[in-house]
């Protein structure tokens, strides 16, 4: 699919007309991580003549792309192939690990499900290009097999690695403090869980202190953050909480408040399915901390859909079901045609980034 994509692509900021897989796989913010593998980061931000910073390296995570400057180094091969490999060998040691901890919550059965669904959903040719989403999961889901197994110096270990990879270490940081709380109410397990909630809030902060470190600016990362929301925003902003009203009003008119009671509906729905309460106390944890902080921080567009990985552990939900399974998986091929076409492919001045 994506090579026939890559038969018909325009010529575009990234690319000449007709690029072959690896070229095509290292578009939007691909390019940015291939600035940061081939340069690193700035310590000169572009700040604008009204102070304001413009986008930069610093809104990625520094993780992916110091593992593609390594293979870069080790192989002599280019950013667009390193990146691939990368991504395509850290999807398929997440569909191993993901096993494990799906075997724990859903059965030995609905695992293979349950990663069907993950592997086939609409956004899965992210999983292979020169994006850090394939890494994140894999680290996430070490973390939380950690919890879900009590083996909690590996996930001491992965906790910084995935705050590092992608930005989850907020939503880390709550997992483990609703889970400690139920350990605290049955006296169990306190004080491991007390140190990695201390450590993954650390973890957290640890990218916008080593920006402000090396830039000297105490706000460059969330600045930085915000420098590609103002073109929906404007110089305005939008405060915690408010993201997703201004982004269905932008987007929808006067159509916002069917777009977002829509959502709160199935959000409703999904929580109180029976299938949802027994997926168990870390799946459950993480997909309510991850939810609570995309709704503070977000505001959603095209990438939405991208942002939404993270909660695959309610593709256990699906998997109990084999019908649905096999009628997510049918319906994820199919979206994923439309995902490429509408996100990924460059057609003029395209606002729908992946």
């Amino acid at each position: 699919m994506m090579l026939w994509f890559a038969n018909g692509q325009a010529e575009n900021p990234w690319t000449a007309e007709k690029p072959d897989l690896f070229e095509f796989s290292r578009i939007w913010d691909s390019h940015w991580y291939r600035i940061i593998s081939e340069t690193g980061y700035p310590s000169q931000l572009p700040i604008g003549e009204d102070n304001r910073l413009g986008e930069n390296a610093w809104a990625f995570m520094p993780v992916y792309p110091i593992l593609v400057r390594v293979g870069m180094g080790l192989t002599g091969a280019p950013f667009a192939l390193v990146s691939v490999a990368i991504s395509t060998l850290a999807f398929a040691m997440f569909v191993v690990v993901a096993d494990r901890f799906f075997r724990r919550i859903v059965g030995d059965s609905a695992s293979l499900s349950a990663l069907a669904v993950i592997a086939f959903s609409p956004v899965a040719p992210i999983y292979q290009v020169g994006y850090a989403e394939s890494l994140g999961m894999l680290f996430l889901v070490v973390v939380m097999v950690g919890l879900a197994e009590r083996r909690w110096l590996l996930a001491a270990l992965f906790i910084p690695i995935a705050a590092l990879t992608r930005p989850v270490g907020v939503p880390l940081a709550l997992t483990i403090a609703l889970i400690g709380v139920l350990a605290w109410r049955a006296r169990d397990d306190r004080v491991p869980l007390t140190c990695l909630t201390v450590l993954a809030g650390l973890s957290a902060t640890a990218w916008p202190v080593i920006a402000w470190w090396v830039t000297g600016r105490p706000t460059a990362y969330i600045e930085t953050e915000l420098a590609w929301r103002r073109p929906y925003t404007g110089d305005v902003g939008h405060g915690w909480g408010t993201g997703w009203w201004d982004s269905a009003v932008w987007w929808f008119h006067d159509g916002a408040p069917w777009v977002i009671g829509g959502l709160a509906l199935v959000a409703v729905i999904v929580a109180f399915l029976p299938a949802t309460r027994r997926l168990g106390v870390v799946a459950l944890a993480w997909t309510v901390s991850y939810v609570v902080y995309l709704v503070m921080v977000l505001f959603p567009q095209s990438s939405i859909f991208r942002l939404f990985i993270p909660l695959f552990p309610l593709a256990g939900v699906v998997a109990r079901n084999r019908t649905l399974s096999l009628v997510a998986v049918a319906l994820g091929i199919v979206l994923q045609f439309f995902w490429v076409k509408w996100f990924w492919s460059v057609e003029g001045s395209d606002w729908t980034p992946p």
